[in-house]
């Protein structure tokens, strides 16, 4: 039987529902951090990986909200994100729920998969 890679493992739990994704690590991950007096989060990637730039992730929070992460440095085909990309949020927030979507590649494969991430 073929082992699963680990993003096709966090895509595949991922679907299960938030409660088993908290258990399994995937690719991606958010970090909030203070910013003067709104929330800056910052997706980062597992070694290994890259943020698809070409497709902006975004997460959509539990009212309805929607953020789109950016950077500035891409890669020198402008495919991928060369830095962490950011997206701010008004206000402090201890803690931050909704789904991320995004596109992320193994470095080194040209395709990219879609993740839906509960956060």
């Amino acid at each position: 039987m073929r082992r699963l890679t680990p993003l096709l493992a966090a895509v595949l739990v991922a679907a299960c529902g938030a409660s088993e994704a908290a258990s399994v690590p995937g690719p991606l991950r958010v970090v909030a951090a203070e910013a003067g007096p709104d929330t800056r989060l910052t997706l980062e990637a597992d070694a290994g990986y890259q943020i698809n730039a070409r497709l902006a992730p975004a997460l959509e929070l539990a009212d309805g909200q929607v953020l789109r992460f950016d950077a500035a440095a891409r890669t020198a085909d402008s495919a991928y994100f060369a830095e962490p990309p950011t997206a701010h949020l008004a206000g402090r927030h201890a803690a931050v729920h909704g789904t991320l979507r995004a596109s992320v590649c193994q470095t080194g494969e040209r395709v990219c998969r879609s993740l839906t991430l509960p956060i």
